[in-house]
C-alpha cells in the first residue's frame, strides 16, 4: 500500500474518532431507541412544540450516525478492494479505490469540521442585521448586496430565511437595514 495511501486511511480514521466522540457514539445507538419509543407515544402530538424539537432532534442523530456509519464502510470496502486489487495484481482496481478513499478523505475533513462547530447553541435560529453606516448611496448599495449574498446563501444551505423587517433592495439610494432570520438545523449529514 502506498505511503498516500495510507496516510488518507489514517486522516479518515482520525476523523472518524472525532465524529464518534462528538455524537458519543457509545450512548447513540441506546438515545436513538429512547427516541424512537417516545416517538411511538400516542400523546406525543398534544404537545406541538415539543413533538417538533424530538422529531428534529431524532433526525440530527439519525444524520450523525447515518454518516459515520456511510463513511466507516466507505472505509472498510475502499481498503478491502485495495488488498484484493493487490492480492489479484490489478493496478485498475488499485487506483479506483485509491481514487474512491482520496474523495472519502474530503468528506470525513467536511463532517469533521461540521462536527466541531456543532455546540450546543450552534442548532439555534439566527439573526442577521446589516447597517449601511455612512457613505451614501454605495453603502447602501453595499449593504444591500451583502444582505443578498447572505439569504441566498442561507436559502442554498437549506435554511428557512425570513425577513423580520427592512428590505433587501431599494432603487434609488438608501435602504432599511435588513433584520434577516434563518431557521434550520445545521445538517451533519450533507
Amino acid at each position: 500500500m502506498r505511503a498516500e495511501t495510507q496516510s488518507n486511511i489514517d486522516k479518515i480514521r482520525r476523523s472518524l474518532d472525532l465524529l464518534g466522540q462528538r455524537m458519543d457514539l457509545t450512548t447513540a445507538k441506546h438515545r436513538l431507541e429512547e427516541f424512537n419509543a417516545r416517538v411511538e407515544d400516542p400523546d406525543l402530538w398534544n404537545d406541538p412544540e415539543k413533538a417538533q424539537k424530538l422529531m428534529r432532534d431524532r433526525q440530527v442523530l439519525l444524520d450523525k450516525i447515518g454518516t459515520y456509519d456511510a463513511i466507516k464502510s466507505g472505509l472498510e470496502d475502499n481498503i478491502g478492494l485495495i488488498e484484493l486489487g493487490e492480492e489479484e495484481g490489478d493496478s485498475a482496481i488499485v487506483a479506483e479505490a485509491e481514487a474512491a478513499l482520496s474523495a472519502l478523505v474530503e468528506t470525513a475533513a467536511a463532517k469533521e469540521l461540521e462536527a466541531l462547530l456543532n455546540g450546543e447553541a450552534d442548532a439555534n435560529d439566527s439573526f442577521l442585521e446589516i447597517n449601511a453606516g455612512a457613505g451614501g448611496t454605495e453603502s447602501c448599495d453595499w449593504a444591500s448586496m451583502l444582505a443578498r449574498m447572505y439569504v441566498r446563501w442561507a436559502e442554498k444551505q437549506g435554511y428557512e430565511v425570513d425577513l423580520q423587517s427592512g428590505l433587501l433592495w431599494r432603487r434609488g439610494g438608501g435602504l432599511n437595514p435588513p433584520f434577516i432570520k434563518s431557521q434550520g438545523i445545521m445538517p451533519m449529514a450533507g
